[in-house]
């Protein structure tokens, strides 16, 4: 097999790496939207706000007489709903390229949403204080400006017409935005792989949550930007590395994923909808 075979292959495998964790996230993305809109839209569309407080995982959902920090976080839920659907619709291949005004309108609801989710996390993190601790408020603030450093650099490079810059300034920004999901997938990946148990492990509260506020982001796309390097690498050795490693990621988030759909999302739609 000469060495231009061997790249072909080797890049081939990567891609299909790729596609398979893109394809893996994209499932739990879904699953992460069915129970935003499932808990949190019908009391909500029937005014009945107090109902936020079953979720237990939730820091300072509704709080009583609070009606600027109440307000401040229905925005934001309805922010997360619109971007984990607009997210998904915006990186989707056969829908970015086969509906182009679409993705273009989309792309301006996603960069508003965006920049409000954020602005309005860092208030509910530092005004409201809706945060476990100190170093997970730090995270998440971090998260936040990341997302909006990124969302003026995938818009600078649309507008310069610079499609495939702006497509991993966009994919960045998709993998910021999707740090609050990462979150839970990555405590649930880690609480089954660790314990050999379905349930949040004792160190969620303990080592691993601090450590993962900021893994949840910076970990996603540390691993992004190692692929984007893989796919124009010249060594055959770091494109399999990356296969490997992208075949392993899409085990462990797809754990992730029937963790927190069994742990975290389906007990909470099964009370709310009793």
């Amino acid at each position: 097999m000469i060495p231009s075979t061997k790249h072909a292959k080797a890049r081939q495998w990567l891609q299909i790496s790729g596609a398979t964790w893109f394809g893996v996230a994209l499932l739990g993305q879904v699953f992460f939207l069915i129970y935003i809109l499932g808990f949190y839209a019908p009391p909500t569309l029937s005014g009945q706000i107090e109902q936020w407080s079953m979720h237990r995982q939730v820091i300072h959902g509704y709080v009583q007489g609070d009606w600027m920090g109440n307000l401040q976080f229905g925005v934001h839920i309805l922010m997360a709903a619109i971007l984990t659907f607009g997210g998904l619709a915006q990186v989707l291949p056969a829908l970015r390229n086969r509906f182009r005004a679409f993705h273009r309108w989309n792309g301006r609801v996603f960069v508003i949403a965006a920049i409000i989710a954020s602005l309005g996390g860092l208030w509910l993190v530092w005004v409201r204080e809706s945060r476990l601790d100190m170093v997970s408020g730090v995270g998440i603030s971090i998260n936040a400006l990341l997302i909006l450093g990124f969302v003026v650099m995938a818009w600078r490079r649309a507008m310069q017409r610079n499609f495939v810059a702006h497509e991993q300034w966009a994919m960045r920004t998709f993998l910021a935005v999707s740090g609050v999901w990462f979150l839970r997938v990555g405590i649930m990946a880690f609480g089954i792989t660790t314990s050999g148990a379905l349930g949040l492990p004792s160190s969620y509260t303990q080592g691993f949550f601090p450590i993962w506020s900021f893994g949840s982001f910076l970990v996603p796309l540390a691993i992004y930007e190692c692929y984007v390097r893989a796919k124009h690498t010249k060594s055959i050795l770091f494109s399999r590395t990356m296969t490997v490693s992208m075949f392993t990621l899409s085990g462990l988030t797809l754990v992730g994923i029937a963790g927190a759909t069994l742990v975290m999302w389906v007990p909470v739609l099964r009370a709310a909808w009793g």
